[in-house]
């Protein structure tokens, strides 16, 4: 069970940090094409997702700020009491999702500027998806690794 943690974790954590976030978005699209058939909006849900994925450094920034801001202000927590320290966390979230609805704003402004108006009318390739050699080899390897784990862990 550990390894599989382990390995579901750290996979997805390399996997976000190795690939740029239009290669799975793209990636995405061509693996959920079926699902037209059945009048899914693909474009709409990869776009989210690639917006989703360029959302999260802004988050992880925003959220750096705050810790800074606290820091600064050396805040004797044990002063504060239970009270005041559940005031001070709403204030900090309530700044926080302020920021970040303020963030998702901007982002907003600048795609309509760039004159975006919907997925279906603005479609953009960002990257030619194709399996290469390295693809083929990290597909077999992951395979094996996988296969040799199930393998080993039900030997007694």
């Amino acid at each position: 069970m550990g390894t599989w943690l382990f390995t579901l974790i750290y996979a997805t954590t390399l996997y976000l940090l190795t690939t740029a976030p239009e290669e799975i978005t793209v990636t995405l699209e061509v693996l959920l094409q079926p699902l037209k058939r059945w009048r899914v909006p693909i474009t709409e849900v990869t776009l989210t997702l690639t917006l989703s994925l360029r959302f999260i450094p802004l988050v992880l920034e925003e959220i750096q700020n705050l810790i800074r801001a606290v820091r600064t202000r050396a805040i004797n927590w044990k002063k504060l009491g239970i009270r005041g320290t559940i005031q001070l966390c709403l204030l900090l979230a309530d700044r926080l999702i302020e920021n970040l609805f303020l963030r998702a704003e901007q982002v907003a402004s600048a795609m309509t500027v760039r004159g975006f108006t919907s997925p279906n009318h603005h479609q953009v390739k960002w990257h030619q998806l194709r399996i290469r050699l390295v693809d083929q080899l990290a597909l077999v390897l992951v395979v094996l690794v996988c296969g040799l784990r199930i393998w080993f862990g039900l030997m007694p």
